[in-house]
């Protein structure tokens, strides 16, 4: 990336440009000719503005390729701000039709979903890559599913009726995304994936710090050398990954901003008249509105089928509320109000025992809403939150910093599994005995209730179990100091 791009950008832009010439690289290195890479190949990335470096990456992409001597080759961008269906025509050899975007809203829903679940299996497996097996099998079955899923098509149904009217196009829309809501046919593969972690052995009675990690989007999601492979190393230092920010969050986080800026902008239009001014009004707010809630039902459908453990989708609204005392939403830059108000419930929800905030070096809207959080950390007291940059020479640094922070994030987790355990009846093992003559809440699709004040799921079920124990007599009366000793 720095060979063929200009210095000064962000680990995004660098690893993106090296991974794109790379790839194009090893295929010359196979045989094909620059000329058939460039008839063959596109590259599809999103595109937007900002005070940020986003708004540049399309050129540093075309100039990388242009150094490296693949002249002519296609990047083709969707606008983040444009909406699901994009015609091109194809005029570049890809169509972003309404089919196009559907399909890859639903590729970014299972991936999201599935990429959850995994993260909060893996510290628990008790054979060491079992999840990781399970999950490349279902993987590569959704591929399939999505290459070759039901598409909807007007001239094939009752719908045809509108074929050549004046309704066709509304009809196509509308027609397309119910077809799609309304199957199940990834739920289905859902509900397999789920039967089949159901089938690997798991020990969920391992104290694990729970480590919510948010920030840049692209530092927050890349698995690899782009945040130093941040992910791996918590989990190898004992932690469970929270990483519910999905793109479907992202998608969420979009619409509420357009609703916000078409409420803020109601009534300044004075070259139509007030009826058809307030008619546009709120059918765009109704549209966005439809397909924020779209967004969440669809999202819903796949975590219950998978068993109904992940977290739903957050409210932005709530979020907004949350991040409104240290950041005006109209900051739209980066994640805007989003690291703030993420930060703020996860702690007040008792849903993980460490914020881990990553971003890249220099990235001016993440260093904005660093010098915020300290405001936030002193308003929240017990709230461990730390801030990370991934430069290319950091990466011990790095580590060392997330250890140290970690070290405080296990003492929350053992206390609090200490303290249940403590105010229980009954001894950890006698609650293990249980687990073991119950092996159905030992399960990962097995819905154990998250009690206030509670975050680790070996707590939460210790406190679960010893409720469903209550039942019958203890073998012998545990006080707090017996328990100790």
């Amino acid at each position: 990336g720095r060979e063929f791009g200009n210095n000064g950008l962000c680990n995004p832009t660098y690893f993106t440009v090296g991974n794109l010439v790379k790839f194009l690289q090893d295929r010359e290195a196979e045989g094909m000719s620059k000329e058939a890479i460039v008839d063959t190949y596109v590259f599809l990335t999103a595109g937007s503005c900002g005070t940020c470096r986003f708004g540049m990456y399309e050129s540093q992409y075309r100039l990388a390729l242009e150094n490296a001597g693949f002249h002519g080759f296609r990047v083709v961008l969707f606008g983040t701000d444009d909406g699901i269906d994009q015609s091109s025509g194809e005029a570049a050899g890809l169509d972003l039709s309404l089919d196009f975007f559907l399909g890859l809203i639903t590729a970014f829903d299972l991936a999201d979903v599935l990429n959850q679940y995994t993260y909060r299996l893996r510290p628990y497996e008790v054979v060491p890559g079992s999840v990781d097996e399970v999950t490349s099998r279902v993987v590569a079955h959704l591929y399939e599913l999505v290459r070759n899923r039901d598409r909807f098509e007007l001239e094939d149904h009752w719908t045809r009726l509108a074929v050549g009217t004046r309704l066709e196009g509304a009809v196509r829309y509308i027609a397309k995304i119910l077809h799609l809501t309304r199957s199940d046919q990834f739920t289905g593969a859902m509900r397999e994936a789920r039967d089949a972690y159901d089938q690997l052995e798991f020990d969920p009675f391992r104290v694990r710090p729970v480590v919510k990690v948010m920030g840049e989007f692209w530092a927050q999601t890349t698995e690899g050398p782009g945040n130093f492979h941040i992910h791996r190393f918590l989990e190898q230092e004992g932690a469970e990954v929270y990483v519910d920010r999905s793109l479907f969050t992202r998608l969420s986080y979009m619409l509420f901003m357009h609703r916000e800026k078409t409420r803020d902008r109601r009534g300044l239009r004075q070259d139509e008249g007030r009826l058809a001014h307030y008619l546009r009004y709120y059918r765009k707010m109704g549209l966005l509105g439809l397909a924020d809630r779209l967004l969440h039902r669809e999202n819903r459908r796949l975590i219950e089928a998978l068993g109904g453990t992940l977290h739903e989708m957050l409210d932005q609204s709530e979020l907004e509320l949350l991040a409104r005392p240290y950041w005006n939403w109209r900051t739209t830059s980066g994640e805007g109000h989003l690291e703030i108000a993420e930060n703020i419930y996860y702690h007040t929800h008792h849903l993980c025992h460490m914020v881990l905030s990553l971003k890249p070096f220099t990235c001016m809207p993440s260093t904005q809403s660093d010098g915020v959080q300290v405001r936030v950390v002193e308003d929240h007291p017990g709230m461990i939150f730390l801030p990370i940059e991934t430069s290319g020479d950091g990466e011990v640094i790095a580590h060392s910093r997330v250890q140290m922070a970690l070290g405080s994030a296990r003492a929350k987790a053992r206390k609090e599994m200490d303290d249940i355990v403590a105010a229980s009846p009954w001894t950890l093992d006698e609650i293990k005995d249980w687990a073991d003559d119950h092996p159905h809440v030992k399960r990962p699709s097995y819905r154990v209730p998250h009690a206030p004040g509670v975050v680790g799921r070996a707590a939460n079920l210790a406190l679960h179990i010893s409720g469903l124990m209550g039942a019958r007599t203890p073998a012998r009366p545990v006080t707090r100091e017996a328990h100790r000793v």
